[in-house]
């Protein structure tokens, strides 16, 4: 037997595959149909005389924008089990839509001399015309898939831009008509969030560790978790905002877009969380929280008191004898390191410095207290007049690349350019002439009544629930000697 004998019988000895795929979409808009193919592709086999060497994979409803399908998967072992000589298609797109990966399939296809044959457009990869013939198909595939995927993002964009919600409502919302109506049940529950985290302190897991206890359930009837409360507090959309294209689904593991690409579009959903509410919950988040284990220490400073001498931490300890042992704070650094030569103070002695410190910010309406509150004050209005630069240009940005595109007509650019503006004239103005407009009664009476919260919860609470609620006012407290420390404010 000769050598090309062998390698026929060799290759006879091996199946072909037909491969048939439909998303629901296709079939819907197209009439692309399994059985049509099936039954498309068997003729064809019948037609060779490959009627007992044909074996079917099928991958019904999924997409060719990628790889990621059962009955591919299973193919692709087969190919590189040795077990298949040729694959078939319809068309060349039920293979894949992306000429990126229709490539390095038929590469490996060819590393293990499998041919390749689409019967619609009459070519076999065995041939260099066929070969030819792939690539430029492959590309005019992948450039139709992006033409179609603009014209997905230009109808959603519109949607967007006038408040239609593209997804599944976010928990406080009822979906009607692709528009967000408040559900008043969830509502409450949202702003109870905000307060739990806000006003009383506490963490994303201590949230959800409170509501799962009073039996409260989330959207889908499950626990809550970490995550579902982080995504609530920082959500736009309780502050009328829809923010859409912010991640990227395109790949297999999702990731945010660059804010430069997003879609904001302001006041235009229900209002659940006022503004400024949301944007001290934002700011919170952005400062540097206790550790977790100092949060839960049953000790009224642990994780805040620093010391005067070094700016070191200092930790809890315990002195005298063993019928006479009492709490002390100690620094870290001698403690540890022995190079600071700060004393240990006991701690009684130090949280009751702290309360009396704590009534004297109620009765100190005009001292040097008041003006760091103001600069806070002031500062953190800038620092949102700032955000909504950043977010105006790069959404003026955007709106110009959809102008030149022809997605957008000049009268929408326009409009945005003259939001712009306006925004970049509110930062102009203020000045610090402008500064002492603020109304710093205002801030006296936020600031007392998140004193007196902070006096009511060390009287009345566990240690640990206080903690969280001190967090809200103070950042942390430095001991210079006795009865003299100072008190470092959050940013209002």
């Amino acid at each position: 037997m000769s050598g090309k004998q062998r390698e026929d019988e060799t290759f006879n000895l091996r199946f072909v595959a037909v491969y048939c795929r439909v998303s629901t979409d296709e079939q819907a808009r197209e009439g692309v149909s399994l059985d049509e193919q099936q039954e498309r592709l068997t003729a064809y086999c019948r037609a060779m005389g490959w009627t007992d060497q044909v074996q079917l994979f099928v991958d019904d409803g999924y997409s060719a924008k990628n790889l990621d399908r059962p009955e591919l998967k299973r193919l692709l072992n087969a190919v590189k089990s040795g077990s298949v000589s040729r694959i078939m298609v319809t068309k060349l797109d039920r293979m894949s839509r992306r000429l990126l990966d229709l490539l390095n399939i038929i590469d490996m296809f060819q590393n293990f001399e499998v041919s390749f044959v689409s019967i619609s457009e009459s070519f076999d990869t065995n041939t260099p015309s066929g070969r030819l013939t792939l690539q430029v198909l492959g590309a005019v595939a992948e450039f139709e898939r992006e033409r179609i995927r603009e014209r997905v993002f230009e109808n959603m964009f519109h949607a967007a831009t006038t408040g239609k919600w593209l997804t599944q409502s976010p928990y406080g919302y009822d979906l009607v008509d692709k528009s967000l109506v408040i559900n008043e049940k969830e509502t409450e529950i949202v702003r109870r969030v905000y307060d739990l985290y806000l006003n009383e302190g506490l963490g994303f897991y201590s949230i959800a560790k409170r509501l799962n206890e009073e039996g409260i359930p989330s959207r889908q009837r499950k626990e809550w978790s970490i995550r579902a409360i982080k995504l609530m507090l920082t959500n736009p959309a309780y502050k009328g905002t829809l923010v859409w294209n912010r991640i990227d689904s395109s790949k297999s593991k999702r990731k945010d877009k660059d804010e430069s690409e997003w879609v904001n579009v302001e006041d235009c959903l229900p209002v659940i969380i006022d503004k400024p509410l949301w944007y001290r919950v934002q700011k919170r988040m952005g400062q540097t929280t206790m550790a977790p284990r100092a949060q839960t220490s049953p000790h009224l400073l642990g994780g805040m008191l620093r010391c005067g001498n070094c700016g070191s931490g200092m930790s809890i300890g315990f002195s005298g004898s063993l019928a006479r042992r009492y709490r002390v704070y100690r620094c870290s650094a001698n403690k540890n390191k022995g190079t600071c030569t700060s004393r240990q103070y006991r701690a009684d002695s130090v949280e009751e410095w702290f309360k009396e410190g704590l009534l004297q910010l109620v009765e100190d309406n005009s001292s040097l207290l008041m003006v760091l509150a103001k600069e806070s004050f002031v500062k953190g209005e800038r620092e949102q007049l700032e955000h909504k630069v950043n977010t105006a240009k790069a959404r003026y940005k955007r709106k110009i690349e959809a102008y030149t595109s022809g997605l957008i007509e000049l009268g929408d650019l326009n409009e945005e350019k003259t939001r712009l503006d306006e925004i970049l004239s509110d930062l102009e103005r203020m000045s610090h002439s402008e500064v002492k407009t603020v109304d710093m009664g205002e801030v006296q009476k936020e600031l007392n009544d998140k004193v007196n919260n902070i006096i009511s919860a060390i009287n009345l609470l566990p240690v640990e629930q206080a903690k969280g609620i001190i967090q809200t006012l103070i950042q942390y407290v430095i001991v210079h000697g006795d009865e003299d420390i100072e008190i470092k404010l959050q940013p209002l």
